[in-house]
């Protein structure tokens, strides 16, 4: 009985700053999995490492790319909110999710959200150009039973 209270004392007084340690150390291992093509391995590394670090954008970020390359898309959404909830400002997971809407055949929210980066981060905006193209054709196409073409953005 006498360890379980030792235990819980060693929780209270670990810092942060090893929490965030041990996430960023998660990090690099789920990055590593990633380029090697280990993306059941990389998403449950990185799992730990937002468990390890639920304030950490970066750690949703990465499990939201393992997410969207495993093409699970509505998890890779479900991260890349939570990145943009941590940090407003992170032009990367806009990218991100604007690519699982597209591959969601939600192409206002990609089209929106690819909007939104490029607002966030002016520089993104050639290399989203054929991107952008792309998600108003796919919009034209699917465009409701009117038989019209979808309004140009």
């Amino acid at each position: 009985m006498r360890s379980i209270p030792i235990v819980f004392l060693v929780l209270l007084l670990a810092s942060p700053a090893t929490f965030a340690a041990d996430a960023d150390a998660l990090i690099r291992d789920g990055e590593a999995k990633i380029q090697a093509g280990e993306l059941d391995a990389a998403v449950t590394v990185l799992r730990e490492a937002v468990a390890a670090d639920q304030t950490s954008a970066l750690a949703r970020l990465r499990l939201g790319g393992a997410l969207l390359m495993k093409q699970d898309y509505s998890g890779a959404i479900e991260q890349f909110r939570e990145t943009v909830r941590l940090d407003p400002n992170s032009a990367n997971a806009f990218v991100g999710m604007s690519v699982a809407y597209l591959h969601s055949a939600r192409y206002d929210l990609a089209r929106a959200s690819l909007d939104e980066a490029i607002r966030i981060d002016p520089d993104k905006r050639k290399e989203a150009e054929p991107l952008l193209a792309y998600i108003d054709r796919a919009s034209a196409r699917t465009d409701p039973a009117s038989g019209e073409p979808a309004p140009q953005h």
